[in-house]
């Protein structure tokens, strides 16, 4: 049986992942155990974040850099505003999901517009 997620359920999730490895940069991408991959992340502007992440030198730079990036489908000062603090499941659940996206047990749906 196929799991579907609507793609905004999934960017929340990836955005939430990204925010706390932000907030608590540089250690947060030191454990690259516990760190998801790259190929974790479903959606373009998440693996764009993601990069930014681990190539910043600091905090400081990651910050400016993500908020230079111009996005389509993510508000970035929003994400910038958010507190990662309480995102710390999520960079667990966007490895699991992943996990569910390969075996073809989870797919994104995206509704019409």
């Amino acid at each position: 049986m196929v799991t579907m997620i609507r793609k905004l359920d999934q960017q929340r999730h990836e955005l939430k992942a990204l925010r706390y490895l932000l907030e608590f940069f540089p250690q947060s991408i030191q454990d690259r155990q516990g760190l998801p991959s790259r190929e974790d992340f479903q959606l373009p502007e998440s693996q764009q974040i993601y990069d930014v992440l681990l190539a910043a030198k600091t905090k400081e730079e990651a910050t400016q850099v993500v908020a230079a990036l111009e996005l389509e489908e993510t508000d970035v000062a929003s994400f910038l505003g958010l507190g990662g603090q309480l995102y710390h499941t999520y960079p667990q659940v966007v490895k699991e999901r992943a996990r569910e996206f390969r075996a073809g047990t989870m797919k994104i749906v995206v509704p019409r517009e």
